[in-house]
């Protein structure tokens, strides 16, 4: 039950917020679906933290590789839509700093009973997979095909995280 609970919170989190970064218009749109994204990745990371160190590192790897693509790739956006660099530097210091509050939100999820703690791994993992799957996988796919390296890249990538789990078991 935890895990149907948790999974089913985690697909309306996320629903929301695409309804909401579908409603928001210009460059506070950005930010606002940004900042919630980056939130939720730092309630997820406090969570693996909860868990034990050794899935707190790997998802922190995981999530500075998401973190560095999703700040280059906003922050072109934000220059144009905010009108200075600075305004964007304070845009993208702000949601930065989101992180590690979720993290801080996250962490006491480590004292819960298990069967709470099974809700919200359930809820993180819809959470990342969903971001992965709705957000960067169909955004990789628009500017048309890429060439297979890029696809092995993809890859290349889960498989470096499965290596870092075995060497740190």
């Amino acid at each position: 039950m935890p895990v149907i609970i948790g999974g089913a919170l985690g697909v309306a989190v996320m629903l929301l917020v695409k309804h909401i970064g579908k409603r928001a218009k210009g460059p506070l749109s950005v930010v606002a679906v940004t900042g919630i994204d980056i939130l939720v990745d730092g309630l997820v990371l406090g969570i693996a933290f909860a868990a034990g160190a050794r899935q707190g590192l790997l998802l922190t790897v995981a999530l500075t590789l998401e973190v560095l693509f999703l700040g280059l790739s906003i922050t072109s956006s934000l220059v144009e839509g905010l009108g200075t660099r600075a305004r964007a530097l304070l845009a993208i210091g702000g949601i930065a700093l989101l992180l590690p509050l979720g993290a801080l939100l996250g962490a006491p999820v480590g004292r819960l009973p298990q069967a709470w703690l099974t809700g919200f791994f359930a809820f993180g993992l819809v959470a990342l997979l969903y971001l992965v799957v709705e957000e960067l996988l169909v955004e990789a796919h628009e500017g048309g095909p890429e060439p297979p390296w890029v696809t092995a890249t993809f890859f290349a990538g889960f498989l470096l995280l499965l290596l870092l789990e075995e060497g740190t078991g």
